[in-house]
């Protein structure tokens, strides 16, 4: 592999922290947004430096060329070959990090739209902001959601942690 230039290398590297902390900025006021206009722009401020960031590293050369049509196809795995080899436990800790998210976040939901008396469907409206209306509540319910969930998911995984894989770029 050639060597990569020193300047271009520190250039990607202050536009890749730049595009972390606008990414963030941009992610907390989309989801914290009022209107609808303050919600596409955050979403825009939030995907353009993410792209700027791989045209930056593709112009640079940093992605390595692989040959697809000699790559071997890999097949899905089936269903029993990922939750055969799982212990009880690993599959009920997961079952309840599922349910736990999802459950737990369409009730918030069914809550938060009968506080706000909207019907159901304002919920499916990709260009209306769907936090813009949540208390602070609401909002502690959700975090506690996420963090109980992302625990419940960690103890699942802990039972039985997946072996490495190999990798097809050799």
């Amino acid at each position: 592999m050639e060597e990569t230039n020193p300047i271009f290398m520190a250039v990607f590297a202050v536009i890749f922290i730049a595009a972390w902390i606008a990414a963030f900025v941009s992610w907390f006021r989309m989801v914290t947004a009022k209107d609808r206009k303050t919600y596409w722009k955050s979403i825009a401020l939030f995907v353009g430096p993410i792209l700027l960031v791989f045209a930056v590293a593709e112009l640079g050369g940093l992605f390595p060329e692989v040959d697809f049509e000699n790559q071997p196809k890999p097949e899905p795995p089936e269903f029993n070959d990922v939750f055969g080899p799982m212990p009880l436990s690993q599959k009920i800790l997961l079952g309840a990090a599922g349910a736990t998210w999802i459950i737990g976040g369409n009730i918030l939901f069914i809550v938060h739209n009968r506080r706000t008396n909207k019907r159901w469907w304002h919920q499916l409206n990709p260009f209306n902001p769907p936090f813009k209306d949540f208390n602070g509540k609401e909002w502690s319910i959700l975090v506690g959601l996420l963090v109980v969930s992302m625990v419940l998911g960690v103890a699942a995984i802990s039972q039985n942690p997946p072996e490495p894989q190999p990798s097809l770029n050799k």
